[in-house]
């Protein structure tokens, strides 16, 4: 299964989908951006939602979040 058929088929998680997105941004890949839009209000419909990048004390979870908010 080939990329736009997984994101027709909400196969990616809301991680992988900010990955798709990042480098479909930098692509310039305007179908895949309307696909990652398309995926992502259809998770959420379901019921779905994304994992929180903060914990429980608001501090991000990962190092990069940690880094980027000092």
């Amino acid at each position: 299964m080939n990329r736009i058929e997984k994101l027709k088929n909400d196969v990616y998680s809301f991680e992988e989908l900010d990955t798709l997105e990042k480098n479909a941004t930098k692509l310039g890949d305007s179908e895949t951006l309307d696909l990652i839009e398309i995926s992502r209000a259809s998770k959420i419909a379901k019921g779905e939602k994304p994992k929180s990048k903060l914990g429980e004390d608001g501090k991000p979870l990962t190092r990069r979040g940690r880094r980027d908010q000092s």
